[in-house]
C-alpha cells in the first residue's frame, strides 16, 4: 500500500453546478455545501458598497467564463468550500435578495435592482453554471491543506490558521475558538485605544502555539518551519477526546494565570525595553515554562521570576536570538536554554 505521506496527486472530480443548485445546497439545513460562518463574516466584496459584487453578477449575465471553485469532501459527504467563498457568497446573497446591483456598465437597465426585480434575468442567473472541483474524502489532509494554500493566492488571502480551521475541524479547533476569546489573547499586542479587530484567527493560532510548544518542549518534531510544526500538531490532535480537551483548557488557563500573576499588566512584554508592547516571543517563552510551574511556587517566587526575566532580556545572548529569524528552531531553543537556567535559580 502506498504511504499516504508520499501521495502527490489529488483524487478529485469536476462538476458543473447551476447557481440555483449551489444556493439550495448552501441553504439546506444542515447545509450540503458549507460556506464557513467565519468566512462569511470575512466577506470582502461589500466593503465599499456593492460595486464589486454587482460587477461579478453582471459578468455572469454576460456569460464571461468563471474561475472554478474548489470543495473538500468530508467523511459524511458534505462539501466545504476551500476556494470560491467570495463568489459563492455573492451568488447566495444576490439570489437571496440581500443587495441591489450598482455600478453596472453592460446591463445598465438592471441598475438598482435586486434579484426579485430583474424579471427574465432571474432564470438566466439561476441556470448559469460554474465549474466546481471536488477533492474526494480519500485525499490525505496534508494534501488538501497544501492545495488550499496554493489556491489561496488572490486578493482575499487566508491566514495559515484560517486554512487549518477549514481543513481540520474538530474538538481542538473548537477549543482554540473558545480560548481565543480570553480578553488578553483576543486583544494581544493591540493598544487599549485601538479599534482594530483581528479577523484572521491570530488569537486561535496563539493558543495553538502554546499547546504545541508545551507538548514538545525539546522541539523534536519541529523539523522545518513553525507553520508546519503547527499544521502537524493540529492534524494529529484535531479529533481528540473531551477529556483531552478539558485537560488542555485547564493547562492553558493555569499557564496564563501564572504569567499574569508574575508580570501583571506587563505580561509578555520586554521588561528591559522603554516602550513595552506584548510580543509572541515572550508569550512563547513564558507560557510553557513559568506558566507550567506549580501555583504555590509562582506565588512565593514571583519577584524572583520577574527579576530573572529582566536579567534575561538585558543579556546580549538573548538579544542576539532576536535578530534574524525569530522563529528558527535554533533561536527558540537557545532562548529556552538561557531562560531555563535563570528560571531554575529563581525558583530554587
Amino acid at each position: 500500500m502506498e504511504d499516504a505521506n508520499n501521495v502527490k496527486t489529488l483524487n478529485l472530480y469536476p462538476i458543473d453546478y447551476p447557481f440555483e443548485t449551489l444556493v439550495a445546497r448552501i441553504n439546506t439545513n444542515p447545509p450540503k455545501l458549507v460556506l464557513d460562518p467565519e468566512f462569511q463574516r470575512k466577506y470582502k466584496w461589500d466593503k465599499e458598497g456593492w460595486v464589486r459584487a454587482s460587477r461579478f453578477i453582471e459578468s455572469c449575465l454576460m456569460r464571461i467564463p468563471l474561475p472554478s471553485c474548489y470543495f473538500a469532501e468530508d467523511e459524511g459527504g458534505k462539501h466545504f468550500v476551500i476556494d470560491g467563498v467570495q463568489r459563492l457568497t455573492t451568488i447566495q446573497r444576490y439570489l437571496n435578495d440581500e443587495f441591489a446591483l450598482e455600478g453596472l456598465t453592460a446591463f445598465k437597465e438592471l441598475e438598482g435592482k435586486r434579484f426579485s426585480e430583474i424579471g427574465d434575468f432571474q432564470a438566466e442567473l439561476e441556470s448559469t453554471t460554474i465549474r466546481c472541483i471536488v477533492l474526494r474524502k480519500e485525499n490525505p489532509r496534508y494534501l488538501v491543506r497544501e492545495i488550499f494554500s496554493r489556491l489561496n493566492q488572490g486578493a482575499v488571502k487566508l491566514s495559515d490558521q484560517e486554512i487549518r480551521h477549514a481543513v481540520y475541524p474538530g474538538s481542538l479547533d473548537k477549543l482554540l475558538g473558545e480560548l481565543s476569546q480570553t480578553p488578553l489573547i483576543e486583544r494581544f499586542g493591540l493598544a487599549e485605544s485601538s479599534e482594530k479587530v483581528k479577523d484572521s484567527r491570530e488569537p486561535e493560532e496563539q493558543v495553538l502555539r502554546f499547546l504545541a510548544f508545551k507538548d514538545d518542549i525539546e522541539l523534536e518534531t519541529f523539523e522545518g518551519s513553525l507553520r508546519k510544526f503547527l499544521d502537524d500538531y493540529m492534524e494529529e490532535n484535531s479529533e481528540n477526546s473531551d477529556q483531552w480537551v478539558d485537560e488542555q483548557r485547564k493547562v492553558f488557563q493555569h499557564a496564563l494565570s501564572n504569567c499574569e500573576l508574575v508580570f501583571g499588566d506587563d505580561v509578555f512584554t520586554n521588561p528591559a525595553a522603554k516602550k513595552r508592547r506584548k510580543g509572541l516571543v515572550h508569550y512563547d517563552l513564558l507560557m510553557p515554562t513559568a506558566g507550567l510551574l506549580n501555583r504555590d511556587v509562582v506565588e512565593n517566587k514571583a519577584e524572583n521570576i520577574r527579576n530573572a526575566y529582566e536579567e534575561l532580556c538585558r543579556s546580549e545572548d538573548f538579544r542576539r536570538t532576536l535578530s534574524g529569524g525569530l522563529q528558527n528552531k535554533s533561536s527558540i531553543i537557545r532562548r529556552r536554554e538561557l531562560w531555563s537556567e535563570l528560571l531554575e535559580k529563581a525558583v530554587a
